[in-house]
């Protein structure tokens, strides 16, 4: 992992970025996928939470945040319409949240860190913002397996308390994040299906009036 970088996203990457979309969600749905004009979009309205991992020259991983705030005693919210159908005019440039759209990372490169090292990123960014935290919206690709046996909510909870592992939900719990619930009808994918887990990242270090103040 020596010779992979995190660094801000630009132009130049797009193509590359819109490639590794279709690598990492074979099976989500066209509308959820993000595409040039989405990536210029976000490029745009908050350039500064938009990050890559490099090795070398190529993209094998990347984040895509944007701000917003979030009533988490009313969060239920569905993919599209949170991000303003993936193009991020929902972003608020005095939001409080820092909300995690997407976090991919190359199948080569997988379970070597590497999303921890772009989570990391995002919270630096949240400290130099003085954010309350990061909210997202956390898919349970394991969910598959028990489907026909267990209620979403019920293995959501079991994945929390570490009596059963998911893919994704474990690794993200792994990196601080604390489940506030599930998402019904969040996003279409035929392998994943539709729902996710509400996670939340809360900053130690929020000082509200600070923010009041910035």
């Amino acid at each position: 992992m020596d010779d992979i970088i995190i660094t801000q996203s630009t132009s130049e990457y797009i193509d590359a970025l819109e490639e590794l979309q279709r690598v990492v969600y074979p099976t989500l749905h066209e509308s959820h996928i993000l595409r040039r004009p989405h990536f210029e979009s976000h490029l745009r309205l908050f350039p500064e939470g938009q990050h890559l991992a490099l090795s070398g020259d190529r993209v094998i991983g990347m984040s895509a945040t944007f701000r917003i705030d979030l009533d988490l005693n009313h969060p239920d919210h569905a993919f599209n319409e949170i991000m303003g159908e993936g193009y991020f005019t929902t972003h608020d440039p005095v939001g409080t949240w820092l909300y995690g759209a997407d976090l991919s990372v190359h199948p080569e490169f997988r379970r070597r860190g590497l999303a921890s090292k772009l989570y990391q990123a995002r919270k630096e960014l949240i400290q130099r913002l003085g954010l309350r935290g990061m909210v997202a919206g956390g898919m349970i690709p394991g969910y598959r397996h028990h489907r026909d046996q267990l209620p979403v909510e019920e293995y959501v909870a079991r994945v929390a308390r570490g009596e059963l592992t998911d893919p994704t939900l474990t690794a993200q719990l792994h990196n601080g994040f604390q489940v506030r619930g599930v998402l019904h009808n969040y996003l279409h994918d035929e392998l994943l299906g539709d729902d996710a887990a509400l996670i939340v990242w809360e900053n130690p270090l929020w000082n509200p009036s600070a923010l009041e103040q910035s």
